[in-house]
């Protein structure tokens, strides 16, 4: 299914957070912080790259309820280096992002030996003829056009991870 979410207290206040240089949360369905012992961490380590608030909370909040661990990039440079720390066993990437975009952010994954084999899942509103072959020129994996279906996508994941 696809989902619109209204604006909620807590994204306003993780939003400020992120404006004001902190990292944000993501929060559990109580809309309170999600601590370790809160979720489980077994399905795999996903580096989410998105810059919008909204996006990260629905992704972060369904990929996290059913059993994957969620690092968040708020922009292409910033998901490099996260990438580069963490060693993600997928990433969902964003393609306008500040900064550094996801296609450029891609490339310059691909290019390091230790991301060759990663699945990349280019994440974007960008709907127009051949958008996703340049998704998939850059280096991504696979390519969902926003709005996505989260259901699609945890499928989508679930079949790199089990490759």
């Amino acid at each position: 299914c696809t989902v619109n979410l209204p604006v909620r207290k807590d994204m306003v206040v993780q939003q400020e957070a992120v404006e004001s240089g902190g990292e944000p949360l993501i929060s559990n369905q109580a809309g309170k912080p999600n601590t370790p012992s809160d979720q489980p961490l077994d399905r795999g380590l996903v580096l989410l790259a998105e810059d919008n608030m909204a996006n990260i909370i629905t992704i972060g909040d369904y990929l996290q309820s059913n059993g994957y661990q969620i690092v968040v990039a708020h922009d292409g440079s910033e998901a490099i280096t996260k990438a580069e720390e963490i060693s993600p066993n997928i990433i969902l990437m964003d393609i306008q992002m500040p900064i550094v975009n996801g296609l450029e952010a891609i490339d310059r994954l691909r290019a390091d030996p230790r991301f060759g084999s990663t699945p990349i899942i280019a994440l974007t509103a960008l709907a127009m003829p051949g958008d996703r072959e340049r998704c998939l020129e850059a280096g991504a994996n696979e390519y969902m056009s926003k709005p996505i279906s989260l259901k699609m996508l945890r499928q989508k994941i679930e079949g790199f991870l089990e490759t």
